[in-house]
């Protein structure tokens, strides 16, 4: 349990010094912070910790193969940002966002119904 505390106090550090940078005005360096290499290494840090090199190398696959996605969500928002302030500019690109988890899915119950249609076990 201490270590998720630890883990807690880790990201609010590195969110709070986001928010501290970009209040500052160093708008760039607050962006360099909160993307892929502060948050990154610190993450397969931790899951090597955790999980070994098996959960490591499986987060950043992971984060691989969502990277475009967060790069059309990211520029989504700068698009819509001037045109509809930050909430509404935000909401749009979430469902481009969740929909590797939807497709996953999808996926995965088409998969288990071809099993069990052949008489095997689903994997959970």
């Amino acid at each position: 349990m201490l270590q998720y505390l630890l883990y807690f106090v880790i990201g609010g550090a590195v969110v709070a010094s986001v928010a501290y940078m970009g209040s500052r005005g160093n708008t760039f360096l607050a962006a360099f912070v909160a993307n892929l290499p502060v948050l990154f290494l610190l993450n397969v840090l931790l899951m090597y910790r955790v999980s070994g090199v098996d959960g490591s190398l499986t987060y950043a696959k992971c984060v691989i193969l969502l990277l475009p996605i967060f790069a059309c969500y990211a520029a989504l928002t700068v698009w819509l940002l001037p045109h509809l302030g930050m909430t509404k500019a935000l909401l749009p690109g979430l469902p481009l966002y969740l929909m590797p988890i939807v497709v996953r899915k999808m996926v995965n119950h088409r998969a288990s119904k071809k099993l069990m249609n052949r008489g095997g076990k689903p994997n959970a």
